[in-house]
């Protein structure tokens, strides 16, 4: 029965990286960036966490969401300022220097 759970988990979450995909198509791509950008994933883990753990659990897991914000935004600064000067993946992997450095600080100093 877990496995019922977990596939419903990961349709739910897929469908909204599929849905900015279809939103950065079609419209403007600042309404997939806002899709993006909102916390939805952090309110599904946060309803997913909630139902399968303890109350403890759940609200590590949110200070733990608020507090890795800071990588995260060092991580899409990143990419936006090497896009156009290296390919995709390239882009993608230098990226995860700077947002290795900041992880390593905020897990260290919280």
């Amino acid at each position: 029965m877990a496995w019922l759970n977990y596939l419903l988990q990961f349709l739910i979450s897929g469908s909204v990286v599929v849905s900015a995909t279809i939103l950065s198509q079609y419209f403007d791509s600042k309404w997939s960036g806002l899709l993006v950008a909102l916390p939805i994933m952090t309110l599904l883990g946060f309803i997913f966490i909630s139902f399968n753990s303890n109350e403890v659990t759940t609200q590590r897991y949110l200070i733990s969401a608020l507090i890795f914000m800071i990588p995260a935004a060092t991580y899409i600064l990143s990419l936006y300022l090497l896009y156009g000067k290296l390919n995709l993946i390239n882009n993608c992997l230098v990226s995860l220097i700077p947002l290795g450095i900041v992880v390593f600080l905020v897990q260290k100093l919280f």
